[in-house]
């Protein structure tokens, strides 16, 4: 008898549904928000592989679905596929949610990303909701785009 493997490729983070391991992380989170004390800024850090996109993914879409038919499941830590924020931001188009990173064939995140970034802080959020920014692969960023960066967040105080 011959046995077939069955080719299941990894998914990414953007794409992957369920959470597994960090239950007590997201509920503090959860909580935060609800008491509105959800900090204006969240840094996640440590050896690459270990989830943090994949949680970072599960708080946007939990903070963007709110409210939205098909939302969050916070008792199954679990995006509904459904889910009309989760598709708008597989396909990159969402409103209120921006995402920078290196392109694919990009060594580095370059100075026009953040320029784009800048251009989405200045206008106002589609139906009153967040405005959520998550910079995946910080290590990307060039010199100019770091500067760029840098000099942004210090006008910004």
């Amino acid at each position: 008898m011959k046995l077939e493997r069955n080719n299941t490729g990894i998914l990414s983070p953007k794409r992957q549904l369920n959470l597994y391991g960090y239950e007590s992380h997201f509920n503090s989170f959860t909580k935060l928000h609800k008491k509105n004390k959800l900090p204006n800024v969240m840094l996640f850090s440590g050896q690459k592989g270990i989830g943090k996109s994949t949680f970072a993914y599960h708080l946007v879409n939990f903070l963007l679905s709110d409210g939205e038919k098909n939302k969050y499941s916070d008792d199954k830590f679990e995006i509904n596929p459904d889910n009309s924020s989760f598709n708008l931001i597989q396909t990159n188009i969402h409103p209120n949610f921006f995402l920078l990173e290196n392109a694919a064939d990009e060594e580095s995140i370059k100075i026009d990303k953040i320029r784009n970034l800048l251009k989405f802080l200045n206008k106002t959020t589609y139906s009153k909701k967040l405005k959520l920014v998550f910079l995946d692969n910080a290590e990307y960023l060039n010199l100019n785009s770091s500067n760029a960066l840098l000099k942004s967040l210090e006008e910004a105080q």
